[in-house]
């Protein structure tokens, strides 16, 4: 299905490949400068020393507990979440089933940190969908993340069902209302 998305302006947004995961890891790489650039010193983080020799390492630390934390930037809305799952798109974000896994496994007591910000706010492709703009961080730790994740629907991404880049091929769908995600800014 092709589809357009549009910023506040209406101005039209054109993405990379959505698939191609190695560029969206580099400008990841980017955005954990950026975050602790502006809030490092508010919540106490630091990138994660561990990243210099391990891109895939947890992202962030906590300088003063030393509690790990990932950072999870969101800028384009999960447009389709309301006709899905009955999520408000403004709302929804993504977690990576991967990801879930992999916390699970050798990562339970870490925080999730959210940075939303709206690039793309209007959808049009056989509908239009609009969100509002939304801006702000959200943390939750993984523990809370164990008990809701079974409240929430796991979106399959059809354009990777037969992916051999290393994409998650699903993701959770969380609804930044609920109570268990504290917004910090």
């Amino acid at each position: 299905m092709s589809y357009s998305l549009f910023d506040k302006d209406n101005n039209e947004i054109i993405l990379r490949d959505l698939q191609d995961k190695a560029p969206w890891c580099a400008d990841g790489a980017s955005k954990e400068f950026n975050f602790i650039k502006n809030y490092g010193e508010v919540f106490n983080l630091i990138i994660n020393p561990e990243k210099d020799k391990n891109a895939y390492a947890i992202d962030l630390v906590n300088n003063k507990t030393g509690r790990l934390a990932d950072l999870k930037t969101q800028n384009t809305p999960f447009f389709k979440s309301n006709d899905l799952y009955h999520i408000d798109p403004t709302y929804a974000v993504t977690f990576n089933v991967n990801d879930y896994t992999r916390y699970k496994s050798d990562y339970p007591n870490i925080d999730i940190f959210f940075w939303v910000d709206w690039l793309a706010v209007k959808f049009i492709g056989n509908k239009t969908i609009e969100v509002e703009p939304l801006k702000g961080v959200w943390r939750i730790a993984f523990e809370q993340i164990l008990t809701i994740s079974a409240r929430y629907p796991i979106h399959k991404y059809q354009q990777r069902i037969y992916d051999n880049k290393g994409n998650s091929k699903d993701s959770f769908v969380f609804d930044l209302r609920d109570s268990s995600f504290e917004r910090l800014v």
